[in-house]
């Protein structure tokens, strides 16, 4: 017969409250130094057969993903029946420790022998003589979660009297702060290895398996290549279709990848529409694997939400022992060679050859010295003036990233912004850039002027949780007003409509900083760009102004975006301005602003100012 019986708490019997005492004590401190479960529930088990001495004690932890009973804590419950438990999938005829799980309450079972719930394991219960069972559920007091089983067994007939039932109640309540515990910790660890909307792997997971998979290989002998693979036209879709849709397709691509992939290939999503994948394999078996997979990818009729979508996939691949398996390295690699497929027409596999792989290991070089120039504070930042085109009064400057002299010689500082960009170093790079701006403009003969220094901010930046109060941080150590700040807007492809970087910029806006439009009328620093954000100024790119004189279709462009910008509202700046001839044509259009070698090439920060006042004093009278 089974009994259903409410738990009840009650105070301990006296004569084991000291034994009680001490255990819980060493009990709570393993909780608090997140030791392992089963060492904890193992210490619960054994100090409970400690205070009843006539149960055996088995304690269970329930994994709902699994659904089924592991990680036990035993006391001296016989090793083929603790075996019996480990793995069982909670049911209405699973024991008294699976029945009162699937039951979600405390069963009593006096007579093993009849009992219907032991029908598949009354054997076992023979042979170790067991006639009488009680398992409770764990539940968590948060949520009312279950949490795993706590389970008594006995070898005698046993109907459990008022003053073990209150002792059974600690123990359980000690089994639920450890478990608990382990869920939560659990919970964190999970968050930190899995990808949140699609359930692979993320970058940590990547590095920290990755050495291990790569090892495993190299002394097998056997070959791994690594893909790096990107969803073509994502942010379209993700732009005219909203993020809801996006989601749903980077989770169905997902699951196609991981289905494609055996257990023991690790794949992990690396970032926004990128993934990265360790298989087995050869680069020619690995490529045909791969365009094999593109091309079904291609040929499907999918629909997401009643919404058509064509999944084209452009990736790059390397054999990861051409790079003495190093994961970074391998992954710059076949990112690199990713791009390459993305300029070859998109929708196709490039494997990284001989030449690339040269052509990497010289950014990593540049990686390497630009690192220390970051971290050693060795940047020199130049100044160049911006100018009105028709007083040639100076108005603004624009700060631009210089490395003092000697390091990093005969590289281009758009090489170094890129490769900052890639290796995360932007972030420091570009907060001291930043604070130099505040520092320039805080100048003796600049801070009695009107004049804004410009600075370029990395949208790699503004996703960063830090960055507005260093900002604000910057403004009270140098004693600067936002409003002689601009910040300028690079890599405005990756700008989302709505955020954490709108949002940062929309507070930054608000304090009274202006902002700029970088490159504007080139890739993704388009109208559509312009009028989502709340833009003050917008620079148009020196690729427009280069061939002014002598083509017609570069001034058609200049004064269409001459016009985007007024009807916006916004000041336009013509940059790369190099000849008298380009600033009359610029300035005879309507041209206000505009920057280049021919007022000034950029100069070290501590000259700006004297350049400044050289041009003022040679400027028109309006």
């Amino acid at each position: 017969m089974t009994t259903t019986v409410a738990s009840r708490q009650q105070t301990p019997d006296l004569v084991i409250a000291g034994a009680l005492l001490q255990g819980q004590q060493g009990i709570l401190e393993r909780v608090a130094q997140g030791k392992p479960l089963k060492g904890t529930l193992d210490a619960i088990a054994c100090l409970a057969e400690t205070c009843m001495p006539q149960a055996r004690v088995a304690i269970l932890y329930y994994d709902p993903g699994d659904d089924q009973l592991s990680h036990g804590g035993f006391g001296n419950l016989p090793q083929s029946v603790q075996q019996a438990l480990e793995g069982l999938v909670p049911g209405p005829q699973a024991g008294s420790c699976g029945t009162c799980l699937h039951r979600n309450e405390p069963v009593i079972c006096e007579d093993v022998a009849s009992d219907p719930i032991w029908e598949g394991q009354r054997d076992l219960c023979q042979e170790h003589k067991i006639q009488s069972t009680w398992s409770t559920p764990l539940l968590s007091p948060q949520d009312g979660s279950q949490l795993g089983v706590f389970g008594l067994y006995y070898q005698e007939k046993h109907f459990p009297a008022e003053a073990e039932q209150g002792l059974v109640d600690h123990f359980i309540h000690l089994a639920t702060i450890a478990t608990e515990r382990h869920r939560r910790d659990d919970e964190r660890s999970r968050q930190a290895w899995q990808d949140g909307l699609t359930g692979l792997g993320n970058r940590h997971q990547l590095q920290a398996r990755s050495a291990e998979i790569l090892t495993q290989y190299q002394a097998e002998g056997r070959t791994i290549c690594l893909a790096f693979i990107d969803l073509d036209n994502f942010r379209l879709f993700n732009h005219n279709h909203g993020h809801h849709l996006g989601d749903k397709l980077l989770q169905y691509l997902g699951k196609k990848l991981k289905e494609r992939l055996a257990p023991y290939e690790l794949l992990a999503r690396f970032g926004g529409d990128e993934f990265v994948a360790l298989i087995e394999g050869n680069p020619e078996e690995t490529m045909a694997r791969l365009d094999q997979l593109a091309s079904e990818l291609d040929g499907e009729a999918m629909l997401i939400e009643h919404v058509r979508a064509r999944l084209t996939l452009s990736m790059g691949l390397i054999n990861c022992a051409d790079v003495d398996f190093d994961l970074n390295q391998a992954i710059m690699q076949a990112d690199a060679a990713t791009r390459r497929a993305k300029e070859g027409g998109r929708n196709r596999t490039v494997l990284v050859d001989s030449h690339q792989l040269d052509e990497v290991q010289a950014r990593l070089v540049v990686a390497q010295k630009l690192e220390d120039v970051v971290r050693q504070s060795q940047i020199n930042p130049h100044g160049q003036p911006i100018v009105d085109l028709h007083s040639g009064m100076p108005i603004g400057s624009e700060l631009l990233f210089r490395p003092k002299r000697g390091v990093l010689t005969g590289v281009s500082p758009q090489h170094c912004i890129n490769i900052a960009e890639a290796t995360g170093l932007i972030d420091s790079l570009g907060l001291q850039m930043l604070y130099a701006a505040y520092q320039i403009s805080h100048h003796p003969q600049l801070s009695t002027t009107e004049m804004v220094v410009n600075v370029n901010l990395s949208v790699h930046q503004l996703m960063r949780q830090q960055f507005f109060d260093e900002v604000m941080e910057g403004l009270e150590l140098f004693h600067v007003k936002p409003e002689r700040i601009c910040l300028e807007v690079t890599e405005s492809r990756w700008l989302e409509t709505e955020g954490p970087s709108r949002d940062v910029l929309d507070r930054l806006v608000e304090r009274g900083f202006k902002l700029a439009l970088d490159d504007f009328g080139t890739g993704y620093a388009s109208l559509v760009v312009l009028r989502a954000f709340p833009f003050h100024h917008v620079k148009v790119d020196k690729s427009f102004v280069d061939s002014i004189e002598t083509s017609e279709e570069a001034r058609s462009l200049c004064r269409a975006m001459l016009e985007m910008g007024h009807a916006c509202g916004v000041e336009i700046t013509a940059e790369g301005i190099e000849t008298e001839a380009q600033r009359l044509i610029l300035s005879n259009m309507g041209f206000r602003r505009g920057q280049g070698y021919l007022f000034s090439p950029p100069v070290p920060m501590d000259e700006l100012p004297g350049v400044l006042a050289m041009l003022a004093s040679k400027a028109i009278a309006p």
